[in-house]
């Protein structure tokens, strides 16, 4: 029997654990953990001598992560993250299991609250819902799973972008969409918490509040969706406070894969 050899020169019947990675894929993972550090954009000289490179290897691999749309070059010949590293975070968030963890939570509090108890992130220009739970009865909440909030108006919408960092920020902006004022983002920064601003089409509103990582940045918010008339910021932070207490235990950072989760 014949074997197919793979690029690297693994037999592709081999037992998994005896195939050797890529060097050169390993090196530009590693690079991305390097970028995933850094605040502001980076030149190739100072990039290569934070990893011991030399410049022609660094400037290979970014030209790479650029044609492949993970960085891009500025005019001052510096390069940055574009946006897309955080869709695939988003996914890596949904497949660890935070919503298999998290289901029994949001139901057991939506059905002793009334009203519908959801998590999200900021996906792009939208926040999407990843995970919710309904009160099990008749409630005129519309939200659904995969759902992307605005993020002018909507609670969930309005909390990912006031808490969002300040490169994520200014190219939001920079892109034309619409988000709630500097004054408003200030102001949910320091409260914690936000309500929506477009109950008055639909009599739904909705309070959001932040899920950490243990010492660390925002990576979800948590909502509680109910009628206008029942939804009072006073009631809704006594029901999502304890209950992003009891998640955010579940989202401990694995330095081996980043948004990786574990119990």
């Amino acid at each position: 029997m014949h074997s197919v050899t793979t690029d690297d020169g693994a037999a592709a019947d081999e037992p998994r654990r005896a195939t050797r990675p890529l060097s050169t894929a390993v090196k530009l993972l590693a690079l991305l953990d390097v970028l995933a550090d850094v605040d502001e954009p980076v030149r190739v000289s100072s990039l290569a001598r934070v990893i011991g490179a030399s410049r022609a290897e660094v400037h290979r691999q970014l030209v790479t992560l650029e044609a492949a749309g993970w960085m891009e070059q500025l005019p001052d010949d510096s390069y940055r993250l574009t946006l897309r590293p955080a869709h695939l975070g988003h996914t890596a968030l949904r497949q660890a299991g935070i919503g298999e963890r998290t289901a029994p939570m949001l139901a057991d509090t939506a059905r002793a609250c009334g009203d519908v108890v959801s998590i999200a992130v900021l996906d792009a220009a939208t926040a999407r819902v990843v995970q919710r739970a309904e009160p099990g009865r008749g409630l005129y909440a519309t939200l659904l799973l995969g759902d992307r909030l605005d993020l002018a108006s909507s609670a969930t919408g309005r909390l990912l972008c006031a808490l969002a960092d300040a490169r994520t920020a200014a190219e939001l902006e920079q892109a034309g969409v619409a988000l709630p004022g500097p004054e408003e983002r200030a102001l949910i920064r320091a409260t914690g918490w936000a309500t929506s601003t477009d109950d008055d089409a639909d009599g739904i509103a909705a309070v959001a509040v932040p899920l950490c990582r243990e010492d660390g940045p925002p990576v979800a918010a948590l909502s509680l969706h109910g009628p206008r008339e029942r939804i009072t910021a006073t009631g809704a932070l006594a029901v999502l406070r304890p209950l992003a207490h009891r998640i955010e235990p579940l989202l401990r950072l694995d330095s081996g894969a980043p948004f990786g989760l574990h119990g």
